[in-house]
């Protein structure tokens, strides 16, 4: 009988990662010191995303290597989750002027690259990432796959971080400018995505020891703060999502996280809190801000850590309470026969990591 294991290192970090997506939104430290928050905001919280990639590639990935229908099964979920987060959004989209004067071309554009709201981008991107290195692992050997993400992650680093040092006018300059009129940035499914699935699949086979990516990890993320702060220097970034060492920083900081098992379970929080507090954001933003014009509290506006703290605060008890909620709904058991709220069927022994957030988001 195989030993199930459990991670709380990587479960604890989901929450502070989905944090971190909202730091990026709100950019905490903008009032105290703009150099400070780039840091922070825009090179430390860059390592939220590709973690939440890691671990779909770490935990699901083999499940639909070895299953098509798990795979399909899999890319459904992820369909119905952004199908849903679309209707929430849509209403506020709208308002915000969005969908104005765009065609039926870009309203496409929208939902299947660049996301129908500023931070939905990463369903499409996880389902097409996630179908895509699914196929490539189905037909190529891994170090081929391995070469193949790792050069789509190249040329997307020039349609990001470093894409002021393309000659303007020139050829591939051109290139560019023609892939920015499909897609909104390299930030997607097809240049972003397929690395960090990888990296977090290629776990499952070999990762160093903890005393080496504990190391490697530190050194690693001087190189990325070093490359972060020396292209904000030189004005280089067209966006700020993608860095060549965060990378590294990513394969030392999973292998780290990782070495922090356990056979027994331990559920200290929710395990969808961390996918709500991502998907529910944007809009305890909206409300944050509203409120704050109401009661005309406008710290809560005009002084960025405050903001930060009001709408992380509001999210998380926002989507906890919709948690509970929920858990108030008939459920059903095994036989697809309804129960009463909170009279569960007892779950087979599963890891603890492979819930809801960690395979969605």
């Amino acid at each position: 009988m195989t030993t199930k294991h459990f991670y709380p290192a990587i479960d604890r970090f989901k929450l502070l990662a989905a944090i971190l997506v909202i730091a990026i939104h709100t950019s905490p430290f903008t009032s105290l010191s703009p150099e400070a928050d780039y840091i922070f905001a825009r090179i430390l919280a860059r390592i939220a995303v590709p973690f939440f990639f890691m671990v779909t590639g770490y935990f699901v990935l083999p499940k639909a290597l070895a299953s098509g229908a798990y795979a399909c099964s899999y890319l459904k979920r992820i369909g119905l989750i952004y199908l849903i987060s679309m209707v929430i959004y849509l209403p506020v989209g709208i308002y915000a002027g969005h969908f104005k004067g765009a065609g039926i071309v870009s309203v496409l554009k929208m939902i299947l690259l660049d996301g129908t709201f500023y931070h939905l981008w990463y369903l499409p991107a996880l389902i097409l990432g996630f179908g895509l290195i699914v196929l490539l692992l189905r037909a190529l050997p891994v170090p081929a796959v391995g070469v193949i993400c790792g050069l789509f992650y190249l040329a997307g680093l020039f349609g990001d971080s470093y894409f002021g040092f393309l000659p303007e006018g020139s050829f591939v300059y051109t290139i560019y400018m023609g892939l920015f009129h499909v897609f909104e940035y390299t930030r997607n499914g097809l240049f972003y995505t397929p690395v960090f699935l990888l990296l977090g699949y290629l776990m499952t086979e070999h990762r160093p020891s903890f005393a080496l990516s504990l190391g490697a990890l530190g050194g690693s993320f001087g190189f990325l703060l070093g490359e972060g702060i020396l292209l904000k220097l030189l004005d280089t970034q067209r966006h700020d999502s993608m860095y060549f060492f965060l990378i590294p920083v990513m394969y030392f900081l999973f292998s780290a996280l990782l070495e922090d098992s356990t056979e027994e379970q331990q559920q200290a929080m929710p395990k969808d809190l961390p996918l709500l507090i991502y998907l529910l954001h944007p809009l305890f933003i909206i409300l944050v801000r509203g409120g704050a014009k109401i009661t005309r509290l406008s710290v809560f506006v005009d002084n960025s850590l405050a903001h930060f703290l009001a709408v992380t605060i509001s999210t998380f008890a926002g989507a906890w309470i919709l948690i509970k909620l929920l858990s108030l709904l008939p459920k059903k058991n095994d036989s697809g026969v309804k129960t009463k709220a909170g009279k569960r069927k007892p779950k087979t022994h599963q890891k603890l990591s492979d819930s809801a957030f960690d395979e969605e988001a």
